[in-house]
């Protein structure tokens, strides 16, 4: 067993090859009538931010297709990346082909149409996926993340996206080798809990055991891939696109997330037509491990009410009222 096999929380059972040539592994769980729900995890995540939601909704009856991201856990890439990834080109990491490989999935699955559940990147991921294939998407459930270049909002920090493209220009000569030793010193999870506390990207309501996945994979993955696609992710923009996006959409949105701060969850709230926002005030950017129970209850209730209504409107139209919780 790969160590991408050992720290799955939802083990993958089907692959693909997408159409650039991208082995993705991916699994389905549960076989229920309503309606399908794709996870997509955040930058350099496994799927156990899911574990604590996708049961509860595969219990009441909602199909969760959970996906290796291409460069993460069992999922590869089109080309052998080279030294500090000098081999992959932008197209291979980009936002648009990434968001691709969802689609594929979803045919590959055999499912018309799923709700789209996003953590941290996967919040512009979904919204991509909703660009490329709109009739394809119930609902949108972005958590804990952006709609658009993330380095520009971090902490309120602008500067950082000023400064990106000379940290660019660094890293495309300095091996990123040197990175994974350091990061296995802190590879026991209560350390790396320890140390994501401090910066105030874990709150305390997550545990190390929760984190423990992602911590393993930290310490496996090729760090100048993960740096490219950031750098994919930077050129992303959706504020066009918002306006315009007829799916019901519930916003889930930390008061104290750094990565994703309040006034940008706010102004996706206020863009999208006829969306919700669900509010935590302890909420991290770790929200998915901080407050599972509330999320998939509120992901529920949500997907009762308004995507079945848009279902049986026979179109991706939102319910008339909106409303903030």
């Amino acid at each position: 067993m790969t160590p991408a096999q050992e720290y799955a929380c939802f083990p993958k059972d089907r692959f693909i090859t997408t159409t650039d040539g991208t082995p993705i592994a991916y699994t389905v769980v549960g076989d229920g009538t309503e309606v399908p729900v794709l996870f997509v995890n955040g930058w350099s995540c496994t799927d156990t931010y899911w574990s604590g939601i996708a049961p509860v909704l595969v219990e009441s009856g909602h199909p969760a297709l959970l996906v290796d991201t291409r460069g993460h856990g069992q999922s590869g890439l089109p080309r052998p990346p080279g030294f500090n990834s000098s081999g992959l080109r932008p197209e291979d990491v980009s936002v648009e082909r990434v968001a691709a490989d969802f689609i594929e999935v979803l045919d590959d699955a055999g499912i018309e149409q799923a709700a789209l559940a996003g953590h941290s990147i996967g919040v512009q991921l979904i919204f991509e996926i909703y660009h490329q294939a709109p009739a394809r998407v119930a609902a949108l459930l972005p958590v804990a993340g952006t709609f658009e270049n993330p380095v520009q909002s971090f902490a309120g920090l602008p500067l950082l996206d000023r400064l990106f493209p000379v940290a660019d220009a660094l890293f495309r000569f300095l091996p990123f080798g040197f990175l994974q030793p350091l990061v296995r010193r802190i590879s026991a999870p209560e350390t790396a809990l320890t140390m994501l506390q401090a910066l105030k990207v874990a709150g305390p309501k997550v545990t190390a055991e929760r984190i423990a996945p992602h911590v393993v994979q930290i310490c496996e993955i090729d760090f100048s891939v993960l740096w490219r696609m950031i750098g994919g992710f930077r050129n992303h923009r959706a504020a066009a696109l918002l306006p315009e996006v007829a799916a019901p959409t519930l916003v889930f949105a930390g008061k104290k997330d750094l990565f994703a701060p309040p006034e940008v969850q706010h102004r996706m709230h206020d863009l999208i037509p006829q969306s919700e926002i669900v509010w935590f005030d302890e909420g991290g950017h770790m929200l998915p491990a901080e407050e599972p129970e509330a999320i998939a209850a509120s992901m529920l209730e949500f997907l009762t009410r308004r995507a079945r209504v848009a279902a049986a409107a026979g179109s991706n139209v939102a319910h008339p009222s909106r409303s903030s919780k």
